[in-house]
This record gives structure tokens, sequence and C-alpha cells, in this order.
């Protein structure tokens, strides 16, 4: 029936898009006309489907490719990480819509008002960050060179679905979705006593870039202070601008910062019953030999969520995807990793009030605790008129 891309959708210059705010989150918004032989027609039901994403993503990624007005749409889009690639944010979104009196109405669910012909597209992949301060240089006469984060599980390919009022009208907050699939057995890192590989790096940070001029080793940090630890007291501190080009991110002195986004996970009783954690922590040496590590503990595990939404494609991208209602079965140290949710470790205000910051002290730290804040910040609306 009708297909449009929406450019520069994130520009602040961009005409197309308008940005909204409230005390919920960010994001912006345009509105589409429909006109002549684009028009709706009462008495159907419709499906909007909307996918925002940046252009040279995921191997090249182009939504809806091959698919034109009036073809036959009888697929659900997935987009795949890239060998040696990396997740990166991606939004996507369905609703049903019908038309009123001739207004075009989405039918969200029995819970939900009707509203105005709205489609709403949400983060589709998890994300992570990481903030440090006061790190030890010195761990059991092991001089430390960087921090690393690594996950035990790692799916390559988003499924664009399990949307609200789509695939089931009665379950309208699906708050807890695995929409990951394709699991990885690449494993690029070792947990803290395996021989072999068995884990995922997520993100490292490389301390003699944040702590530069050790003109006895480069790859280790420079103590300036002496004092045995890297702070806010050492004058050589900077930001490191390989991994955070100027203006991206703003932190005080002192401080370290890693982050990735990462694609939904399901973990199951048997990890639960082998005692795999879900992240890990490391510090490391040169050598990259791992000499501390935290098995990372989510806050709350408990309440964290009720139970999970599994996305699946059985019969292949060419299917409908089937939902399934999986039991919360998340401890401590062992939880699923549901999309749109941001699992932080240390508090990093987006407002850059430098007050509300409170990353991790290292030097006393015995448990690291991660927090998970579901639909974190931006979304992005369509509304059809």
């Amino acid at each position: 029936m009708y297909k449009k891309t929406i450019d520069n959708w994130s520009n602040p210059d961009n005409k197309a898009s308008i940005p909204w705010s409230t005390e919920d989150g960010l994001g912006r918004y345009a509105t589409l006309t429909l006109t002549a032989n684009e028009c709706l027609e009462e008495g159907k039901n419709y499906m909007a489907y909307v996918i925002g994403y940046q252009s040279g993503t995921y191997g090249e990624y182009e939504p809806f490719k091959g698919i034109e007005p009036g073809d036959y749409f009888n697929r659900t889009e997935v987009a795949t990480v890239p060998e040696n690639g990396f997740a990166e944010e991606i939004f996507a979104g369905a609703e049903i819509l019908f038309v009123q009196n001739g207004v075009i109405l989405s039918k969200l669910s029995d819970e939900a008002e009707v509203q105005h012909g709205l489609v709403i597209a949400r983060r589709q992949v998890a994300g992570t960050f990481g903030y440090f301060t006061r790190i030890p240089v010195e761990i059991n006469n092991n001089k430390v060179s960087k921090l690393r984060l690594v996950a035990t599980k790692r799916n390559q390919t988003v499924i664009f679905g399990g949307f609200r009022s789509v695939d089931d009208s009665y379950d309208f907050h699906k708050d807890n979705v695995i929409n990951g699939m394709n699991p990885r057995t690449d494993y690029d890192c070792a947990l803290a006593g395996s021989t072999v590989n068995n884990a995922f790096k997520v993100y490292d940070i490389d301390l003699c870039k944040w702590f530069p001029g050790n003109t006895e080793n480069e790859s280790l940090p420079l103590d300036a202070n002496g004092d045995g630890y890297l702070d806010s007291k050492d004058g050589n501190w900077c930001m490191d601008e390989d991994a955070y080009p100027k203006g991206t991110i703003s932190l005080p002195k002192g401080t370290v910062f890693g982050d990735s986004f990462w694609v939904s996970v399901a973990m199951t009783q048997n990890d639960i019953d082998a005692g795999i954690p879900t992240f890990q922590m490391q510090i490391l040496d040169t050598n990259e030999h791992i000499i501390k590590s935290w098995d990372v503990v989510l806050r709350n595990y408990e309440t964290a969520g009720e139970n999970r939404t599994l996305v699946s494609l059985p019969e292949g991208t060419d299917g409908r995807t089937v939902i399934t209602e999986l039991d919360n079965i998340d401890t401590e140290t062992c939880f699923s990793i549901v999309r749109n949710r941001l699992y932080t470790m240390g508090v990093k205000n987006q407002s850059q009030n430098y007050g509300e910051d409170e990353p991790i002290d290292l030097s006393i730290a015995d448990v690291l605790v991660l927090d998970a804040r579901h639909e974190w910040q931006i979304m992005s609306s369509i509304i059809f008129n």
C-alpha cells in the first residue's frame, strides 16, 4: 500500500521530524499524510511496520529491501551483525491501523484507548555501560592494563517482531522481550579460571589511553602522582578520543567509561545449574591475563521483570514470528538480557551534571552491581493522517 523512507531523522536541521520530550523520555516524531491512491479504506485492518536505523550498520542492512507498494509482504524483517562487527542502536515497531469516519486510528489493545494512527518505534537491542574511577595500578604484584566486560552468550541476529498489539492484543505491556537469534560460538575471551575461550568481549577500557605518559611501558597507564590509584588526583588524565571523539560524551576528571549495544539473549536453567554468569567484569595485565574479576550482580533480580516474552522464527524470515512466554528464572548473576533495557555499572547522568554522577570506586569494590532501566530515553513516533 505505502512505503516511505525518511532520511536524516536525527539531524537537528531536519524538517521531516520534530523533537519531543516528557518526564518519561525524549525522541522525535513525524506526521505522514496519505493522499489519493495511498488512502486506506474503511472496514479493513492494516499493519504499519517501521524500522529506524543508521545507514551502513548491520552489514549495510536495508529494511523492506525489494518490497514495493502493491507487493505481497509475507516476511519478518531481521538484521544480522556481520562477522567481526558489533551491534548498533536500531529501532522498530508496528501497529494495526483502521479507518473510522475518515480518520486513521490505532487498534492498540483491549486495555488501551484508541489513539490517532500512531506507530512507536522502540529500541530493539539492549545497552550496557561501565563507569569507574580510583583504579588500582597494581594487584598482587601484577600491573593493571585494561578493564574488560565479557558476556557468556551472544546472538547475531535481531528479529523485528513481538510488537505490542500486533502479536497479542491482550499483552500490551511486553517489557521483557528476547528477540535475538543465531547464537555465536566464536568465543574471543575466557572467564576467570577457564583455560579455553568461553565468553565474548562486550567492551574494554584501555587505561593507557585515559592516563597516558608511561615512558617505560606505553601499554600501561601512568599513575602521575604515584599514590597507587588512577583517579582525579592524576594530572595526566584525558579522554580516550579514539573511543569517544570530542563532543560525544562529557566525563569528570579521573573517570573512565566503556559501553556497548548487545543483542538480547536468554539464559536457561542449564546455565543457572552450571553457575554460568551473564556478565563478568575483569581487570587485565598487559598480556590480557585476568588478575581480578567479578561475576556481575543484577540488582533486584527477583523483581527486575515478570515473565519473559521470547520471539522466534522457527520457519525462517518468510514465516510469522512465534511468541512464547518464558518463566522468569533469573538469579543475581545469571539473567537474560532483554531488548530496550540499559544495564549499567555506575550512574552517568545524561544532563552531564557531574554532581549526580556516581562512578564505581574500583579500589574498594567487593561486588559489582548492575542496575537495569527499561525503555531508556529515546523513542521515535510516526503519526498517520
